[in-house]
């Protein structure tokens, strides 16, 4: 009986020998040549978006969500181009394949939930570059957006490096979603004595006078019980700032500029101002 079951082929010592006698040193030396080169092409792309964006800050976020699926099709294309000039001949391409299949799935796991993460992000969008995000315990923008990981320039300064494989199992909060403003909260505690109302229409003021404040969006401020507290009067100012990148700044403005009205229109006095910034 005949059996009609395709044959897969083998990598015996002699295919080993047949496909590393196919991969001349010219060819290796192109390869490297053409990923340097793809390197080199995408750090030229982030200086010239860098230039565009510093020209025309209008243009950050459409460069910011261009960057991400541009660096991908030119990996991806180099990938392609480095397959074609180092392929042996089919079968010897095959079996070498096959062999290599199950050594980079064993070893190279967390690479490819990585690599899919990276993928999740740049279909799905959860964030884009330039999104200002909280994500476990970092908190800050996002910088740039790779196949294995993404970067988050936390408010302390430091550049924090997230595996995209996270971004599958763990939330993510968004404060702008591809847009510049977010909103900004600030609280304010006042004696339980204290005149409220006069302390509600001084916040509103100071936050629509704060030259952070993007005016297009609503400005809130409420009213809470401080129940750690119990003598006190929590004021909650909402707003929204222009740019997130100044969100830190802003919040520091209204409180600042809060405390000098309350102190100039006697709702605190200066040891009430002196302890509550210090109680901050």
């Amino acid at each position: 009986m005949l059996n009609n079951e395709p044959k897969i082929p083998q990598l015996t010592q002699g295919g080993e020998a047949n496909v590393l006698a196919q991969l001349s040193l010219v060819k290796i030396l192109i390869v490297v040549v053409l990923v340097v080169a793809a390197w080199v092409l995408l750090r030229w792309i982030r200086g010239l978006f860098d230039g565009l964006e510093k020209h025309n800050p209008r243009l950050r976020f459409l460069l910011r969500q261009v960057e991400p699926p541009l660096r991908v099709a030119i990996w991806f294309a180099a990938l392609l181009l480095s397959a074609e000039i180092l392929a042996p001949s089919k079968s010897a391409f095959l079996a070498a394949l096959g062999s290599a299949a199950l050594a980079i799935g064993l070893g190279l796991q967390d690479l490819i939930k990585n690599l899919i993460g990276g993928f999740v992000v740049i279909v799905d969008r959860p964030f884009q570059t330039g999104d200002r995000v909280e994500f476990g315990e970092a908190r800050g923008e996002v910088k740039q957006i790779g196949l294995r990981s993404t970067k988050v320039l936390a408010d302390s300064g430091m550049l924090v490096t997230i595996p995209n494989a996270d971004v599958l199992t763990k939330p993510i909060f968004n404060a702008n979603v591809g847009v510049a403003e977010c909103m900004v909260s600030a609280e304010v505690a006042l004696p339980a004595s204290a005149d409220v109302d006069e302390a509600l229409k001084l916040c509103r003021q100071v936050a629509v006078c704060c030259p952070y404040t993007y005016l297009g969006r609503h400005v809130e401020v409420d009213l809470h019980e401080d129940n750690k507290r119990q003598k006190m009067t929590l004021l909650v100012i909402q707003a929204y700032v222009y740019d997130h990148r100044f969100a830190s700044a802003m919040k520091t403005e209204i409180l600042r500029r809060a405390q000098r009205e309350f102190l100039s229109h006697g709702i605190l006095t200066h040891t009430e101002g002196t302890a509550h910034h210090h109680g901050e």
